[in-house]
């Protein structure tokens, strides 16, 4: 169908106009400043008849000078909004404005933002700036301005992809696993329709070695046929191998959060860095990802999203990181709906509302079992954070210092908003890329729990910028908190002791009886972490160096950002509707085929957990 055609004859007053496609939406560029600030019905009847998204925009010529227009913003934002940068982007007409306090630049019910595209005719979005500051998020906005031109050219292409092919009928969905079949870490599928190759994460194993590494890509997988990346999130289990994919010549689109973006690119950054570091090469390299970054078409949760001639994309929120998202696909104009939950909690957390199930349709699913075991039940988040308190007060008491390996999003962010509720007073220092992913979540407030969003948005009290915690951000600066004889906590990366400041902690106090190393996350098989929780007394890193362990150990339950059994069990329980076929992966084999055959014994439904390279047909 030819839907700028459409447009066009639907707005015979536009003579001049310039319609095109950026990605799924249609864009009208116009000189018409009286219709570009009074177009909303007119619009709005047209979407209603192609059930597609239109924005309408002045032609970049016609806009008033940069200078002029800053002048005027500043004037119309309340200075209490703490204006940071503005940034132009003249081939998409938009002004972004940096500014501490968005709430007070948007005014009420949008009102100066309405008054800014008013007098000014620049399309204006209002951004919260990274607190604490953080030059990772500034590269990254930086990127995305200065490839503006870049941008503008292969959104209209993908536009043109999506809208300009001519479908062959969708007979069938077929789903094959490279990655995260009865084994936890480098989850990827790919989703083939007669129209579609889309790529279902393309992530990492960061406990193995070797090809084990990474996706198991067929000999006769073609690069140039595929359509699209969906990135469920951020970790780089899911997607740590996507800037290989442009390094080997992707040019297409990844569809994720904006969170997903800054954080996966955040991660990715510092794999490269560790890589170097320990290695001596990396699997890719920062320009790789700077590619995907230029290339991430970002959606918001609910957002209905065209990617491919015959599939069409719906986030809904995960419920396990900043940002992470369940996938539901609409196949052939609803022919089948598929749910790729990724990785998902189901249960309240301090930083996130549980994972969204109420899907109007759902034929298929592939969901997650990293806790899919019969025994793996999790305590209340209550009591979870009585005992992390607990064993806290008691190294604390003894004298001892509190080492905390975690992963640098999600979990560092839990452990300081528990922390800084329960007010311990002694000093808390956060090493590693836990800093700067602090400030993406201070960034996004809105994808964060409710009770979290008001806290930050409303009362203007943000946990990620206590003074209680202590940023360590250079050598000298840590060792003189390794010279330290008193009481602290250090949180650190990485969550697995596979590598980063974490390392050097359990070098200095690792021997000492009176020191605390507490596990919060999933140690991954043939980590440090993984050694050290099954008791091993020495450990030896990369470089040949052992470390003795004889420090306290603990395992806490109950933090974990992924759901147990019973959470797993009840997701699939409160699906409005439930699927006919059941795919189940990431998890080790005996939790994987367990949960498998707990689904179907519970819910009469055909489960199963596929091995790598093994392909399942859904219609």
């Amino acid at each position: 169908m030819d839907y700028l055609k459409i447009v066009k004859e639907n707005l015979p007053e536009l003579t001049d106009a310039r319609i095109h496609y950026e990605g799924s939406k249609i864009v009208v560029y116009t000189r018409n400043k009286n219709f570009f600030l009074t177009q909303n019905e007119k619009i709005r009847e047209i979407v209603e008849k192609i059930k597609k998204r239109i924005e309408v925009r002045i032609e970049p010529d016609t806009l008033p000078p940069t200078d002029e227009t800053i002048s005027k913003i500043k004037k119309i934002i309340p200075p209490e909004a703490e204006i940071s940068d503005i940034y132009f982007e003249p081939d998409f007409s938009k002004v972004t404005i940096n500014v501490r306090y968005p709430q007070i630049a948007i005014g009420e019910q949008g009102e100066i933002v309405r008054r800014i595209k008013k007098e000014t005719f620049w399309i204006p979005l209002v951004q919260r700036v990274a607190t604490p500051k953080s030059n990772h998020v500034e590269v990254i906005r930086k990127t995305l301005y200065q490839s503006s031109k870049y941008r503008k050219r292969f959104l209209n292409s993908i536009g043109k992809k999506i809208y300009l092919t001519e479908p062959k009928e969708t007979k069938y969905l077929r789903i094959l696993s490279l990655g995260s079949g009865r084994e936890v870490g480098r989850s990827c599928f790919l989703m083939q329709t007669p129209n579609s190759n889309i790529m279902l994460d393309c992530g990492i194993s960061t406990g193995a070695t070797g090809e084990d590494q990474y996706p198991i890509i067929p000999p006769d997988f073609d690069i140039d046929s595929l359509d699209a990346i969906v990135l469920s999130h951020a970790h780089l289990d899911h997607c740590g191998f996507i800037p290989y994919l442009y390094k080997m010549g992707y040019k297409g689109p990844v569809y994720c959060t904006e969170p997903t973006r800054e954080l996966a690119a955040l991660l990715q950054v510092d794999t490269i860095q560790l890589t170097q570091k320990e290695m001596g090469k990396s699997l890719y390299t920062s320009s790789d990802v700077k590619k995907m970054i230029k290339n991430v078409i970002p959606l918001k949760y609910k957002e209905v999203t065209d990617i491919t001639s015959d599939v069409r994309l719906i986030f809904e929120n995960a419920g396990h990181l900043l940002g992470s998202a369940i996938s539901h696909f609409n196949i052939a104009n609803g022919k089948i709906n598929l749910i790729y939950t990724g990785d998902i909690k189901y249960s309240v957390s301090n930083l996130l509302d549980p994972a969204f199930t109420q899907f109007l349709r759902c034929e298929g699913l592939i969901i997650e079992s990293t806790y899919g075991g019969p025994n793996d039940l999790t305590p209340r988040l209550e009591d979870a954070e009585k005992e992390f308190i607990s064993i806290i007060e008691k190294t604390i008491k003894r004298g001892g210092k509190v080492l905390i390996p975690s992963f640098a999003v999600g979990r560092g962010q839990e452990l300081m908003v528990i922390l800084e509720k329960y007010n311990i007073d002694v000093p808390i220092y956060i090493e590693g890329m836990i800093y700067d992913a602090s400030a993406i979540h201070s960034t996004y407030p809105k994808y964060l729990a409710h009770s979290l969003q008001k806290q930050i948005i409303e009362e203007n009290k943000n946990p990620f910028e206590s003074k209680r915690f202590i940023h360590i951000a250079s050598y000298r600066e840590r060792e003189q908190v390794l010279s330290d004889e008193k009481p602290y906590i250090v949180i650190a990366t990485s969550g697995m002791i596979n590598g980063g400041p974490i390392i050097e902690y359990l070098k200095k106090f690792g021997s000492d009886k009176k020191n605390t190393l507490i596990f919060v996350g999933y140690q991954a098989k043939g980590t440090l972490g993984n050694k050290i929780q099954q008791g091993y007394k020495e450990v030896e890193l990369f470089n040949g160096e052992k470390i003795e362990i004889n420090l306290e150990v603990k395992t806490l339950d109950g933090l974990s950002g992924h759901s147990d059994r019973k959470q797993l069990l009840n997701f699939i329980g409160h699906l409005k509707e439930k699927p006919k076929r059941i795919l189940v992966n990431h998890g080790e084999p005996s939790k994987a085929l367990n949960l498998a055959g707990a689904i179907n014994k519970i819910f009469g439904i055909e489960s199963y957990a596929p091995m790598n390279l093994e392909a399942m047909r859904f219609l």
